[in-house]
């Protein structure tokens, strides 16, 4: 077994959206390479959280986001500080109130000019204080009408102090460029797909180690770099830990990390950002794992959606839908190892925003996990994900058939995930190569 070198000292460097830095351990992917850092504890939590919650987020476009939740007035706000509201030039706000739905908070607009009194803001996941997830309703669609945005990842900032050797692992957040352009953002082939790094800070400044990125076909996505420190302050949109571009030919780069152990990595706008959190300092139990419910989202952003205009139901999945995932039972799945589930039905079949989480959700998408990496605990490199697939588009050893014998498509995928506060968070990337789109699952424990 290769024995790792002495850590150099890394800067995080922010590159091009066709290289975007992303980290894992070599003993994730290089050969079975052992960890020297797995027996760190995550970082502690400094607060209990209260009814009031900023988040600094990031979203798959590069975009930055501030999202507030006000559980005393059920109020919220979101900027999205890297879009422009018309040439006015400021940023694009959101703000008004919010439902509890399905276990979703659903966000209602009223700062809007139309004449509705409410209008669709998007759907939230939340653990207070912790981390949320933000799936956005202001994009829009093929046809020109409004839609469901890919989610945002967010945490409240803060400026931690811990040990040399603390372990984060993520995925990558894909970008994709905007439907029916020629260029396709993030490439399954060889962009960055999963990864980790280590940390070292005194609160205000954060040393970096030993990064590594890999694609999901775990091959190396980037060759070793040297970087230097980044700094924890304060920032228009919260608390962050800003890594300068160490050629000064790159934009800086914006780390957050929660008091739990969540964090985000944001690359600017146009390069892919990720999710991640501080990796478990013992291997998870799988079983325990897979036998609770979740909620979250399903990202597929390079889906076209809807494939034809109402009366019609469109024939394709909507692109980024809420879901809602649990056991996966024999004979479908081996025991212990796979979350069955998929996404909530739509009020509205060619409204991509209309989810209804409080209706049964479909039961269409296996997550088989398989092993936890032998030396990254957390780290499942060697998942898979198997969706319907009516058109027969997958080849070769991915065909296969659902008990009502209907085709089914099993493709690569990879997951980091953890126990912060004794409830479990899982992200998943992989390439659907049925619909053709990255495909983006984030999901937090009910």
């Amino acid at each position: 077994m290769p024995i790792l070198p002495e850590p150099e000292r890394l800067t995080l460097r922010f590159i091009a959206a066709g290289c975007a830095l992303l980290a894992t351990l070599c003993a994730a992917a290089c050969n079975g390479t052992s960890s020297i850092y797995n027996t760190t504890s995550a970082a502690p939590v400094l607060s209990t959280a209260g009814p009031l919650n900023s988040y600094v987020g990031v979203e798959g476009t590069g975009d930055v986001w501030q999202i507030s939740i006000n559980h005393n007035t059920n109020s919220f706000s979101a900027t999205d500080y890297s879009q422009e509201a018309g040439t006015s030039g400021s940023p694009l706000s959101l703000h008004g109130e919010f439902t509890f739905d399905g276990g979703f908070l659903n966000f209602s607009q009223t700062n809007t000019g139309s004449s509705s009194a409410f209008e669709p803001a998007g759907f939230t996941i939340e653990i207070p204080g912790r981390v949320a997830l933000f799936r956005p309703d202001s994009a829009t669609d093929v046809n020109g009408n409004p839609a469901a945005a890919q989610p945002v990842a967010a945490v409240p900032g803060s400026c931690l102090s811990f040990v040399y050797g603390i372990n984060f692992q993520f995925v990558t957040m894909p970008n994709v460029e905007p439907q029916g352009t020629n260029s396709t953002g993030w490439n399954a082939a060889t962009d960055t797909a999963y990864g980790s790094f280590q940390v070292s800070t005194d609160g205000t400044t954060w040393d970096f180690f030993n990064l590594s990125q890999f694609t999901l076909a775990q091959s190396p996505s980037q060759p070793s770099a040297s970087f230097s420190p980044g700094l924890c302050a304060p920032a228009i949109m919260g608390t962050v830990i800003s890594i300068p571009s160490s050629s000064g030919a790159s934009p800086t780069g914006t780390l957050v990390v929660g008091p739990s152990g969540f964090f985000i990595l944001n690359q600017g706008p146009g390069n892919s950002g990720a999710i991640g959190l501080i990796q478990p300092a013992s291997p998870l139990n799988t079983g325990n794992m897979v036998s609770v419910r979740y909620l979250g989202f399903v990202s597929e952003p390079s889906i076209l959606f809807p494939s034809c205009l109402a009366p019609c139901t469109p024939t394709q999945p909507p692109p980024n839908p809420l879901a809602n995932f649990g056991p996966c039972p024999a004979p479908t799945c081996a025991p212990g190892t796979s979350l069955l589930g998929g996404d909530f039905p739509l009020a509205n079949p060619t409204d991509s925003r209309s989810d209804d989480p409080t209706q049964p959700a479909s039961t269409n998408i296996i997550i088989h996990l398989g092993s936890q990496n032998a030396t990254s605990s957390g780290l499942y490199d060697v998942a898979t994900v198997t969706i319907p697939d009516p058109n027969s588009v997958c080849i070769g050893s991915a065909v296969g058939r659902d008990s009502q014998g209907n085709p089914t498509c099993t493709f690569p995928a990879v997951a980091v995930a953890g126990r912060p506060e004794d409830k479990y968070a899982i992200f998943v990337i992989a390439q659907d190569i049925v619909n053709q789109s990255p495909m983006s699952i984030y999901l937090l424990q009910e």
